[in-house]
């Protein structure tokens, strides 16, 4: 299921909005700003659409804060006198900014985008935590090597193998053992 968030003063017609997606679609609506922002902060959604003006706000700094911190994919709707300002200030951020009335054929194009876009940046963010992880644990392997070097004299090959031999006869990660020998010996 898809989660969207729509922050609008007016009853939207999600459907114009977003297509043929409409249907696998849970929508969360919204009528402010600040309401959406503590939506945003509590929860996850792969799209949020403003329809500007809301009740406490435009909603561009809305877009803005939501495109700078969420994965979420931003859709802003303004009327016609301010589009061109409107979309001059949040290209920069990632922001689809649509004129209103708008044709629904290019609203669903661009929440369609959207949603692609925010699917393809929450799973580089679990590649980058999932990378993370693993260099936190490498740098807890090297640093239990330097430990055996410091301590017991061991060479860095002999620190290694010293550490790989004990986690395949324990039957524990390289992390566990590297953890074990750090607490050991400077613990």
């Amino acid at each position: 299921m898809i989660k969207v968030l729509l922050a609008s003063l007016t009853q939207t017609d999600v459907c114009d909005l977003l297509g043929s997606a409409a249907s696998r679609c849970e929508v969360v609506r919204v009528s402010g700003a600040g309401q959406a922002r503590r939506r945003l902060a509590d929860d996850s959604f792969s799209l949020l659409i403003v329809n500007s003006p809301l009740e406490d706000e435009l909603g561009a700094e809305l877009a803005i804060q939501a495109a700078e911190r969420t994965s979420a994919g931003v859709l802003l709707l303004v009327r016609q006198g301010i589009y061109a300002m409107a979309e001059d200030k949040l290209r920069p951020y990632g922001v689809v900014v649509l004129q209103k009335p708008f044709n629904a054929a290019d609203a669903a194009r661009a929440s369609q985008l959207l949603l692609a876009t925010s699917a393809r940046l929450r799973n580089m963010k679990k590649v980058t935590l999932k990378l993370r992880g693993q260099i936190e644990e490498l740098k807890v392997i090297y640093r239990a090597k330097c430990v055996l070097m410091q301590y017991l004299g061991m060479s860095e090959e002999e620190a290694h193998k010293y550490i790989e031999r004990t986690a395949m006869e324990s039957r524990r990660s390289r992390f566990e053992v590297a953890m074990d020998v750090i607490k050991t010996y400077e613990g």
